[in-house]
């Protein structure tokens, strides 16, 4: 492998990507790597640049769709190890690495006596890609507590941005470098049995409502202001449609669910259908809130 020589402790060739995902589905990475340190992540970004290779940024695998096909390039994945960490650096302020996934942070965090990441419970993503799209839900989203954010650009600067230099809105924020490297939370002391009860609410209640025990990249589209996307979309006769082997969720219509013979492309075909039906009946253009590669 001459593209990436001097990395091969940290890359491989065709790797499937689709068990890196909540789907399950897709094809393989011309180069998959898991940079260690933030050295080795500024050095890969350059190779990349030498060699002119498309750059994809893979966090936790749960708001993307991989083309069957897979993808040409470079799909870079923090290390967990190496990203992933949690500590409490001040009092009520903790560190959470990129690679941290959401249910250890929550569950770190209420470790410590801390609340404030309790809207994040049932969220299967990691730390870097909650910041970039501001994930959440009825309760809050992580945006709320964000002191502040290291980012490193594709030139491989690193920097941190904070919370006045920050915006976060419905499912975005205006953090647009290409990795996240890890946050600073602002959480609040609290009693852990408060805490725990205040979780244990929101799983039950997203349990009920979500078809979380199905293979899915969660809500596929964005509320619409003053709308609930599923909403529109059950209005539309819609849920149960199946193509292929992606299914419209019976409990929740802006989930699509997959089976084991789904398709990246049965996916992207019930996205078209959704689209159609809710503008044809509601005129109303619906946003993805799944990113499709």
């Amino acid at each position: 492998m001459t593209v990436f020589k001097g990395f091969e402790e940290i890359v491989r060739e065709k790797v499937s990507l689709g068990p890196l995902t909540t789907f399950k589905i897709g094809g393989p990475a011309e180069y998959f790597l898991q940079p260690r340190t933030e050295e080795e992540l500024a050095a890969v970004l350059v190779r990349c640049g030498e060699e002119k290779l498309d750059v994809h940024v893979l966090g936790g695998g749960s708001n993307v769709l991989v083309p069957d096909e897979g993808v040409t390039g470079a799909v870079i994945q923090l290390e967990p190890k190496g990203f992933g960490g949690f500590a409490v650096v001040e009092g009520e302020l903790v560190r959470a690495g990129a690679s941290l996934g959401l249910p250890k942070l929550v569950r770190s965090a209420a470790e410590a006596h801390l609340s404030g990441v309790e809207p994040l419970v049932g969220i299967p993503g990691w730390v870097g890609g909650a910041v970039r799209m501001n994930a959440g839900g009825a309760w809050g989203d992580i945006g709320q507590v964000v002191e502040r954010v290291q980012v490193m650009d594709a030139r491989g600067q690193v920097f941190w941005r904070d919370r006045d230099d920050l915006a976060f809105g419905y499912r975005r924020s205006n953090v647009a470098a290409r990795f996240v490297l890890a946050a600073e939370l602002r959480l609040a002391e609290d009693d852990e049995t408060r805490i725990a009860k205040f979780m244990k609410e929101i799983w039950f209640a997203k349990k009920n409502a979500q078809p979380m025990s199905n293979r899915s990249a969660g809500c596929v589209f964005k509320n619409p202001r003053g709308m609930s996307a599923g909403a529109l979309i059950d209005q539309c006769g819609l849920k149960g449609t199946k193509i292929g082997g992606a299914i419209i969720s019976r409990k929740h219509a802006n989930y699509i669910v997959a089976t084991a013979e789904t398709k990246a492309e049965d996916v992207k075909k019930l996205i078209e259908l959704i689209l159609d039906k809710v503008n044809e009946k509601f005129e109303t253009v619906l946003e993805l809130e799944l990113e499709i590669w």
